[in-house]
This record gives C-alpha cells, structure tokens and sequence, in this order.
C-alpha cells in the first residue's frame, strides 16, 4: 500500500515538472521520501526546494517553481500552532491526538515537544479546522496560539541519554534494549518494515549501527547512538544513545 502511495506521489511531481508554470506546494515527507523525490525531479532539472517551517526541520513540504521565481518570495501555505504542555506529554502522544482528529500524517510537518511548549507544524489548508477543533492533548485543555509561517521558531528537541550495554552492534539487539522489548518484537518489527537507520528501512536483523547514525522504530520513536565505547571485560559494548521524548 505505501510503495503504491509513494508512486502515485511520484507521478504526481513529474507532471508538475513537466507543467512548471507556477509554484506547485505539495505537503509534508519524511527523510526517506524526500531523497526518492529528489531523484525524480533531478531527471527534469527544474527548481524545487524543500522547507519545513525552520531551518532544523525533519519533515519537510515540498514546492515545485519555475526558474523566474527566487525561492525568497516564495509563500509557504505552513503554520505554526504554539501551546504549553498541559501534562508531561511527547511527541506520540501529540501525534496520536491528530490521528485521532482524522488528520493525515502528510498534513502535518515536524511536533517539537521542548521543555514547556510544544510546537506543532500544519499545513495551511487545516488551520480553520484547527481553530475550531484543536483543544485538547491526553485529555488534557490546552490553549493554542497560531502562527504565520515566518514566526515558526526552532525548539530544540528533548532527549534522555542513556547508558546502555549490548553484547553487539547489531540493530535487533539495540532497539530492544533502547525501547524495552523483547528480541523478539525487534524481528518482528524488522520484518514489518518498520525500522530504519538514517531514515532507511533495515531489512536484515543483523545489520550493524555506528556511532552517530539515527534509529527510528515506527511507533515506538527515535534515537540517536552518540558513542559505542570498547568492550567490557565480557565482552559486551557499552554505549552512549540519546533517545528523543
């Protein structure tokens, strides 16, 4: 079903391309996608850019311009919504409201969760449904402010490091030790697709992490492996790992 979504996408941006007589703003994608994006529009040469509300953004919209319109005046249909965390909440739970709204995860950018507000990145077409229905996270009231795309700030993201020791580099025995569950959930969700390393999907349950590299497990989040110290008198790796709430 994705792969089919992803193609109907794709088709979708080599027309614009090919009819490039306007800005053409599509929504919201991921790492993933926006390098399968890049490789389509690369074969027609035209100017695109990708821009997610501020310049740390992940997930990204994408517009597609002809060559007489500079990328500065460029106006991005994206705005912002700004409320105080009302409970200790993180991204999921945000997420999980939205889904819950009927809100498509591709009409939505980057849920920055920071240490007292929470940031949540749309696009423009949803801000009057957000006005009159965005007004609650876990149960809780909350009350949003709106914002124009060019007040949209970076929130510097929330993470708890972890110390952790793992008997190998290999991705099914360090997602499990970082999310808490068994080995065999992590095959499982390997098998699922569901895994990812640098925002590619792991297929192989044997794959090996480095330092540095970004892990996400969808469903469960993200993380990142700061350092994998030397082995332990065991054997075993000791390993530094900042996992986003």
């Amino acid at each position: 079903m994705a792969e089919k979504k992803d193609s109907y996408l794709l088709s979708r941006i080599e027309d614009a391309c090919a009819k490039n007589f306007e800005p053409r703003f599509f929504d919201f994608y991921d790492e993933t996608l926006q390098r399968k994006i890049k490789d389509t529009i690369k074969h027609y040469g035209v100017p695109y850019l990708f821009f997610g509300g501020h310049p740390e953004a992940q997930r990204k919209m994408l517009c597609i311009y002809p060559d007489y319109i500079f990328e500065e005046d460029l106006e991005w249909p994206i705005f912002g919504i700004d409320f105080a965390k009302p409970v200790p909440i993180d991204h999921r739970n945000v997420l999980g409201e939205l889904m819950h709204m009927g809100i498509t995860r591709e009409s939505i950018g980057d849920i920055d969760v920071g240490e007292d507000n929470v940031q949540v990145i749309a696009n423009k077409r949803l801000q009057d449904f957000f006005l009159v229905n965005f007004n609650k996270v876990s149960g809780r009231s909350i009350k949003p402010r709106f914002k124009n795309w060019t007040e949209i700030v970076t929130v510097e993201k929330n993470f708890k490091r972890m110390s952790l020791v793992v008997a190998s580099n290999r991705i099914d025995g360090i997602i499990n030790k970082i999310w808490g569950f068994s080995r065999q959930d992590s095959l499982t969700y390997i098998k699922q697709g569901r895994v990812r390393v640098n925002y590619e999907e792991i297929s192989k349950n044997d794959f090996r992490v480095n330092p540095k590299d970004v892990i996400s497990v969808r469903g469960k989040g993200k993380a990142m492996i700061v350092d994998m110290d030397i082995r332990t008198k065991k054997g075993n790796i000791r390993m530094e790992v900042d996992k986003y709430i």
